[in-house]
Order: C-alpha cells, then sequence, then structure tokens
C-alpha cells in the first residue's frame, strides 16, 4: 500500500490533521484491530466519525471543528481590537492565547447535545412528549401528577443546547462525574440561551439553555461570572461562529448532494441588491464578481469540479469579511455587551447580515425543502419516535421496586451502561420524582447521544 501521509489513530488529533491537509494528498488513518473497537465508532455522540454509506463528508466533526477554527480567529481578531482600543484593562494583563483558546474549545463541544438529525431531531423529541407524556404511568399514578412542572416543561422543551450543557458537566469522564471539567467562561459561552423551562413563557428568549438537573450549575456560573440572568458575552461570538460555519457550508452541502447548482447560487445574489459595503468595496455585483472569478480560475486551471471549487473558495472569502464585521460589532457594543444589556445579534446592520439574509433566502427556496431533505428528516422522526415509544414506557419502573416485565429488563439492558451510570450517580439521595425526571433523561441522554446511522441502525434492529 502506497500512502503519501500515513496517520496513526482516527481519534480527534488524527480527524483534525487529515482536514488539515491539502486535498490532493493521499492519506489513510490506521486505526484499531478492526473497525467496531474504534474510538470513534464506540464514541455515538458528537465526535463520531465513523462512516457508512450515505453518510456526506460533513459531518457533527467537521461542522465542530470549523466553528472552532472560526472561533479562534474570531477571538483573536476582537482581542488584539480591544487591547489597542485600551477599553478594558484586562486584555492588557491577559494574552490573546488565553481568550481566543475559551472559542476555540467551545467551538469543539457547543453541539455535542444535539440528537440524531440535527434541529429535526429537537422537534421529533419534542413533539413525542407534547403527544405521550400524559399518557406515561407509574402504576396508577399519571407521570405528570409525579414530576413538577418545571421538570415536565423540561420534557416538553427539549433543546439541544441545554442538552450539551447537561452532557459536558455530568457526563462520567475519565472516572468522574463533574464531567469534562470546564472552565465557567467556555460553559457560559455555550449557553446560547440563559433561561430555564420554567421561565420560558416570560422570558425573551424560544427556547431553553439549561434543565432542572443543571439548576445549580447555572445558578453558580451566573453568580461567578457576574452575569445575572445574562447571556456570556462571549456567547455571542461563539453564535457568530456558528452562523458563519454552518451558512456557508449549506452552500458547499447542498451542492455536493446535486440538491442545488452553481446557477442557482450565482442567481439568488445577482436578483438580491445588497448595500453597498465601503470597507470592503462591495456590493452586490462585486460580491457575486468574486465568485464567477474563482469559477474561471477554476476552468482554467482544469478543476475536475469548477462549480463546486468556486463555491468552496468563495465561501472563505466570504467567511473572512464576516469574522471582520463579527469582531467589529463586539467592539462597537462592547460596553452593553458586558453590562449585558446587547440584545441583538452582531450581524445586525451590516453587509454580512445581508450576505446571511440571502443565503438564508436560497436555503428556503432550494435546500430546506428539497426531496432528499424531507425524506431524511421524516425518517428521522420515525427513528426517534420508535425509539421513544421503546425506550421511554420501559425505564419508568427500573431502579424502583415495582416489578418490571421481562420486555421492560431487556429493553433497558440495550441503554448504554454509560447512561446508565450517569443516572445512578445523580439520582443518589434524591426524591422519587427527581429519580423518575434522571430516569426520563437518561432516555434523552441515549437518544441524544448517538449519530444518525446508529440511530437507523438501532431503529432496525429493534423493529426486524
Amino acid at each position: 500500500m502506497k500512502t503519501d501521509v500515513l496517520i496513526a489513530g482516527s481519534g480527534c488529533s488524527g480527524l483534525y490533521c487529515a482536514l488539515q491537509l491539502p486535498e490532493d494528498v493521499d492519506i489513510t488513518i490506521i486505526t484499531k484491530s478492526d473497525i467496531e473497537s474504534s474510538d470513534s465508532y464506540l464514541a455515538q455522540g458528537g465526535m463520531c466519525m465513523l462512516r457508512d454509506e450515505d453518510d456526506y463528508d460533513r459531518t457533527r466533526l467537521t461542522h465542530s471543528l470549523e466553528v472552532s477554527a472560526i472561533g479562534k480567529k474570531l477571538g483573536e481578531y476582537v482581542f488584539r481590537r480591544l487591547k489597542n482600543a485600551k477599553k478594558d484593562p484586562w486584555f492588557s494583563s491577559h494574552t490573546e492565547k488565553e481568550f481566543s483558546d475559551v472559542l476555540l474549545c467551545a467551538g469543539l463541544v457547543h453541539d455535542i447535545g444535539n440528537p440524531p438529525f440535527g434541529h429535526f431531531g429537537e422537534y421529533a423529541i419534542r413533539e413525542w412528549f407534547q403527544k405521550n407524556l400524559h399518557n406515561l404511568r407509574v402504576g396508577d399514578r399519571p407521570v405528570t401528577e409525579i414530576l413538577s412542572q418545571w421538570q415536565i416543561q423540561d420534557l416538553l422543551h427539549f433543546e439541544g443546547n441545554a442538552q450539551s450543557v447537561r452532557l459536558l458537566s455530568k457526563t462520567p469522564y475519565l472516572g468522574a462525574y463533574n464531567g469534562f471539567d470546564l472552565s465557567y467562561r467556555v460553559l457560559g459561552s455555550i449557553i446560547k440561551y440563559p433561561v430555564s423551562s420554567e421561565e420560558l413563557a416570560e422570558s425573551r428568549y424560544k427556547k431553553i439553555g439549561y434543565h432542572y438537573s443543571e439548576r445549580e450549575l447555572f445558578s453558580q456560573l451566573s453568580t461567578a461570572m457576574g452575569l445575572n440572568g445574562s447571556r456570556h458575552p462571549l456567547s455571542f461570538l461563539l453564535e457568530a461562529a456558528d452562523d458563519i460555519a454552518y451558512r456557508t457550508s449549506d452552500l458547499e452541502d447542498a451542492m455536493v448532494k446535486k440538491v442545488i447548482s452553481y446557477q442557482q447560487i450565482a442567481g439568488i445574489f445577482k436578483n438580491r441588491q445588497l448595500p453597498y459595503k465601503k470597507d470592503y468595496d462591495m456590493d452586490s455585483y462585486t460580491c457575486m464578481s468574486g465568485l464567477s472569478q474563482f469559477y474561471r480560475e477554476a476552468i482554467d486551471n482544469k478543476i475536475r469540479n469548477p462549480e463546486l471549487t468556486a463555491v468552496q473558495r468563495w465561501s472563505q472569502y466570504i467567511q473572512e469579511i464576516m469574522i471582520e464585521e463579527a469582531g467589529e460589532s463586539f467592539v462597537k457594543h462592547y460596553d452593553a455587551l458586558m453590562c449585558g444589556d446587547f440584545c441583538g445579534d452582531l450581524f445586525d446592520d451590516t453587509f454580512s447580515g445581508y450576505l446571511i439574509m440571502a443565503i438564508s433566502e436560497l436555503s428556503e427556496k432550494y435546500i430546506y425543502t428539497s426531496s432528499v431533505k424531507t425524506k431524511t428528516e421524516l425518517f428521522g422522526r420515525r427513528v426517534i419516535h420508535s425509539l421513544l415509544d421503546q425506550f421511554l414506557p420501559a425505564v419508568l419502573l427500573y431502579d424502583t421496586e415495582e416489578k418490571m416485565t421481562f420486555i421492560q429488563r431487556r429493553t433497558v439492558d440495550t441503554v448504554s451502561n454509560f447512561y446508565k451510570s450517569m443516572y445512578h450517580e445523580q439520582s443518589k439521595g434524591k426524591t422519587d420524582a427527581e429519580r423518575l425526571y434522571l430516569r426520563m433523561i437518561m432516555i434523552t441522554d441515549f437518544i441524544s447521544g448517538m449519530t444518525d446511522n446508529y440511530a437507523k441502525r438501532l431503529y432496525r434492529e429493534l423493529n426486524v
């Protein structure tokens, strides 16, 4: 076997190394004796990289790496601007690396709580509880009479962001039960919605940022960081990094999947008037001329897929614009951000904001409504609903004095010991209601930790 580069190990470091190498390099990654023994196969969650035939090139891992890299660039840019502006003495006594590494780390783990099938998976979990929660019983008592309203609302408003906080703070990692032992800065950067399900109806947020089970952690974090219930300032930079990564990658992914064409991408920007961007001498015409230029260069260089190459280069081009504008917006609104008074988006009233709206319009028109995506999402809904149908009723009597049926025991046996150990550690000294709540979210922990293909494979195995 001949190869340009041989990488030993398919963990995060090995995969990151492979992704950073030039596209024309022949790369071979070796793992343990068989693929089922590799760490990537066993991970199940956000860092899993095991590929099936129907996997696309971009995975949770690549997205997380992209957000991490963009977040680091944003952090470096903002640090230099604020240090030079002398707006805060903190920047004179600390290093650029200290600041940017928080965003680098937060970017790597920000999506770890997302369930299979992404945002549609979140919707599917919420939908299942909204339809079925009132039918669940422990003995003669409805579950809704046992749980508190806060606990009930957690289930009805399942959210990947809150799930990320839970997994990062409660996962039994390296023999400890305090999660990954991340700093308050990193955790604060991840919490996009600083509100619980109990407070949701009265807040300006539409989603929750933490569960009942993490209420003490959030209180400690908010007090220690002086947030007073507001968002951590760095969460705005992480949100911007996430927006930049997925908005630009949507175009590339759609082309790879043959959902959209180069001509459609070019057309949406030609037909939409964007405001003049003075700092870049750019308007909609000059923005699109960059895409056309990259396309002509790809043709001249006899690139195999010039349309895709042009879109990839153009995405990098506009990413740099977006990074600078998000950074400038953060500097501009620094005082309001630090006081917790900033309620907007870093891209408000920016050229990048108009670019994002144009990409969003294109996505709504061609990508999100494609038959491929729709079929995938509908099948994903069936998968998640089926798994919840089987696991949630079975777990209600687990770890109680109530007798379980043979099928219920076998069903609970299927749940990873990883998540059962989380439950047993957290349930120590808790009331019956709290233990019931923790058993139920043990199942959402289990399902949220699955990749799309793991969930589909388990669904098929259980429904043969």
